[in-house]
């Protein structure tokens, strides 16, 4: 079952990243983001290990944002929210799809979320 809309209780607003292009002289262009507003739902930390440089391993605290299925994010997105906790633009570190249990329906996509300014991974 894909995720209900009544799940999703808070708003935001994507800004895609937008590639840079050649042009014919050889000079960068720049990409044009857009924006996308979305329903949304800002869910706290989830702890989990990591292993870091030389083998250590580390526990790493990320919040998220669940996203409805088949909203078009990637990683290198910001998303930017005034919901009370989550007020502020946060960098997307990582999408994953989540499916049905025994299905190949996917539910929603939940994505790893830090501040902006701030880097995920080691």
């Amino acid at each position: 079952m894909v995720l209900p809309a009544v799940f999703l209780i808070h708003t935001a607003t994507l800004l895609h990243s937008a590639a840079e292009t050649v042009d014919a002289y050889g000079q960068l262009v720049p990409g044009i983001p857009t924006t996308t507003t979305v329903s949304c739902r800002f869910v706290g930390p989830q702890e989990s290990m990591r292993v870091g440089n030389r083998n250590v391993p580390y526990i790493v605290s990320t919040p998220r944002v669940l996203l409805p299925a088949g909203t078009e994010v990637s990683e290198g997105d910001t998303i930017t929210s005034t919901v009370l906790g989550f007020a502020g633009t946060f960098h997307i570190n990582s999408v994953k799809q989540t499916y049905e249990a025994a299905q190949s329906v996917v539910s929603h996509i939940t994505c790893e979320i830090a501040a902006a300014g701030a880097t995920g991974g080691a």
